[in-house]
């Protein structure tokens, strides 16, 4: 009998710690996307490490943008766990579409036949780039 109470018990616990909170405002919805956004930038270290060599760099696709300047993929350190920040981006578009669904926000960009898929990574200033050369249109 004190099994299935700890079974009931651990069910209703991950049941109730995924549901989505429908009471927020849209700020608190926004500031939490941007939270999310500001993990995945930060877990990159595309903002505090330096690019010395472009094999020390990778990109990843972060969101469904073809037609942003990056194609919607972003930068990030090959000292980062590819597979966390995999995650990471996961739960960002999983709210952001929750959010988007939830406030009746239009898609980001409107459709277009353009797709940016980056060839590589270069380094400018120390910086890591997308490249973009030698890419069809």
């Amino acid at each position: 009998m004190k099994k299935l109470s700890f079974i009931l018990f651990a069910a209703s616990l991950i049941c109730f710690s995924c549901s989505n909170d429908d009471s927020t405002t849209q700020e608190e919805d926004t500031a939490k996307l941007e939270s999310l956004y500001n993990d995945v930038i930060t877990y990159s270290k595309v903002n505090t490490e330096s690019c010395s060599n472009p094999a020390e760099w990778g990109f990843v696709k972060m969101t469904d943008s073809p037609c942003s300047a990056t194609g919607g993929y972003i930068l990030y350190s090959k000292k980062a766990t590819l597979s966390v920040l995999e995650k990471k981006i996961e739960q960002y578009n999983a709210h952001k579409a929750y959010i988007n669904k939830k406030w009746g926000f239009l898609a980001d960009t409107p459709p277009c036949t353009q797709h940016n898929i980056p060839s590589g990574v270069k380094c400018v200033d120390n910086k890591p780039q997308l490249s973009f050369e030698n890419v069809l249109h």
